[in-house]
């Protein structure tokens, strides 16, 4: 579970320039608040799972890797939008680093079923050795377990997300 406190991950699939480049920027007494965003969505747009709605339509199923027990945290637009503004109103000197997330983790595979539900295609479990072959240059995404926590957040600014969850979303979609 990723917490504020853990540094930015940085990898060539999530580049983290621009929260290196804040630090850099707060050394020098600027006040300076990142925001680690999750699966930002409402019911038109759902983040990296819109990419997963796309993939099912192509491929005529809706999968997860393995037993789908990779998670991600998420967050509704609007919560999101509200955390910014807190975050500009109450970042004190120096660097803040919060995350904008409601549900810590959602599972790959209730996610999965959710989008077969809606599309009426059926649901299936990827091998991991056939993750790449079916999700193309997603495959890296759809095998990442990527909870977090927005405790610290949540404290520091007196947010408190109150907006539907990603699967309550999902459900309200128009898939066709």
């Amino acid at each position: 579970m990723r917490i504020e406190t853990d540094p930015a991950i940085d990898s060539p699939e999530i580049p983290r320039k621009g929260e290196q480049t804040a630090g850099t920027v707060a050394e020098h007494g600027i006040r300076v608040g990142v925001l680690r965003m999750s699966q930002v969505h409402d019911a038109q747009k759902q983040g990296l799972v819109t990419f997963l709605i796309q993939i099912a339509r192509e491929k005529g199923v809706s999968a997860y890797v393995g037993d789908g027990g990779f998670r991600w945290s998420a967050v509704p637009v609007k919560d999101a939008a509200h955390l910014y503004r807190l975050a500009v109103e109450k970042t004190g000197p120096g660097l803040s680093t919060y995350h904008a997330v409601q549900e810590e983790g959602v599972s790959l595979r209730e996610i999965a079923e959710t989008i077969g539900a809606g599309l009426k295609v059926p649901v299936v479990s990827i091998p991991p050795e056939k993750a790449q072959e079916h999700f193309g240059t997603f495959a890296h995404f759809a095998t990442l377990d990527m909870p977090a926590s927005s405790e610290w957040t949540r404290k520091t600014l007196g947010w408190d997300p109150t907006g539907p969850g990603i699967i309550e979303d999902l459900k309200k979609m128009k898939y066709f």
